[in-house]
């Protein structure tokens, strides 16, 4: 398996367990006591010594390749859905983080506090609001960036013509649902702590026993975000340096008479981002749609040979000859004239291949 493989996989365990975590709360829509009833079904595996060995692994993996491939980049040239998957990934371990170490110390701490969704609920909607909003901040900026992720390694499928109907509308729908089920057990524990007295002093009980260890906790987040911030602040230096390494120009010309100069090393695709020129890139360079591929005029010379990914793509949407991937191409000489061969606007349907094909 390569990073990408790697990277896909560990995703897919964490998205996994967000919507195991999101099934949960829909069933808040009938009662908190549906909740309590599938839990151990839905959320109970990932809290064995096996589930949470493999969940905090394919975290640590995620992250740590996330980085990687900031500091792999040679450009800040990238789409608008790369943006938001970029600023996403970055926000996600600093939200999950407070979540993650607040669980485990009270149930260190209080060894009932976490046994339900009540008490919880409970923490959410009359002791701690404000840590209620940034569950919902973090249910949010998860989702929205594992679904992206799905999306865009589907959606080159042939499969994707025939679930795409079916997946895209349930991948908007389990958020939404969540926290409607979020809402409506909320209004049922309210509820409850109006009519039990002796419930609601018990969560009280257990949360000052929680205050008591706030100091630790909150010396031990910092470490960990400083040493977060430290791996980030260590892969953007080495994006900087890969940019500033190698300042000389090159140009590449296109048809219908648009231009781009910028850095030698840079790949076509990513000259026509920085400089604005439309160009057509479904799978976002990463070598797989083949739409962004060009056919080259002149300077061929100037481009880097082609690799496996390239030829393979090549191979997969019958071009050949003079045609190249603008993603993979990069520009080592002082130019290179090419011709889009797909318009701007071109979609995953441009991608496909007329039979069925697997990903290498």
């Amino acid at each position: 398996m390569n990073l990408r493989g790697l990277r896909l996989a560990t995703g897919l365990v964490l998205m996994l367990f967000v919507t195991g975590h999101m099934a949960n709360l829909m069933l808040g829509m009938h009662s908190l006591a549906a909740m309590e009833h599938w839990r151990p079904w839905l959320m109970e595996p990932w809290r064995s010594a096996l589930g949470q060995g493999l969940l905090v692994c394919a975290a640590l993996v995620h992250i740590a390749l996330g980085l990687y491939s900031i500091s792999r980049r040679r450009s800040l040239a990238m789409s608008k859905t790369d943006v938001v998957q970029l600023c996403l990934g970055l926000v996600t371990p600093p939200l999950l983080l407070n979540h993650a170490i607040v669980m485990h110390m009270a149930g260190e701490v209080t060894p009932n506090f976490d046994a339900t969704y009540g008490q919880m609920l409970a923490v959410y909607w009359s002791f701690s609001p404000g840590y209620a909003l940034q569950q919902l901040c973090v249910v949010m900026v998860v989702w929205i960036h594992a679904a992206v992720g799905l999306h865009s390694w589907l959606v080159l499928r042939p499969i994707w013509k025939r679930i795409g109907g079916l997946v895209l509308p349930v991948l908007f729908a389990i958020p939404v649902l969540a926290l409607i089920g979020f809402a409506e057990s909320g209004r049922e524990v309210v509820e409850k702590l109006a009519s039990e007295p002796a419930w609601r002093a018990h969560i009280a009980e257990n949360l000052k026993k929680v205050v008591q260890v706030t100091d630790p906790l909150n010396a031990l987040q910092a470490r960990i975000l400083l040493v977060y911030a430290l791996l980030v602040l260590a892969a953007a230096g080495v994006l900087a340096w890969r940019m500033l390494r190698d300042r000389a120009l090159v140009q590449v010309d296109y048809d219908e008479g648009f231009s781009a100069r910028g850095r030698r090393g840079l790949s076509i695709l990513e000259l026509s981002l920085a400089n604005d020129v439309p160009h057509a890139h479904v799978c976002s360079a990463r070598g797989r749609c083949g739409t962004c591929r060009v056919r080259v005029e002149a300077g061929e010379a100037s481009l880097s040979p082609r690799g496996d990914l390239e030829r393979w793509t090549l191979d997969r949407v019958g071009a050949g000859g003079a045609v190249r991937l603008a993603c993979q191409a990069r520009v080592l000489g002082p130019g290179v004239s090419v011709t889009r061969v797909l318009p701007a606007y071109a979609d995953a349907s441009a991608a496909r291949a007329p039979q069925e094909w697997v990903m290498p």
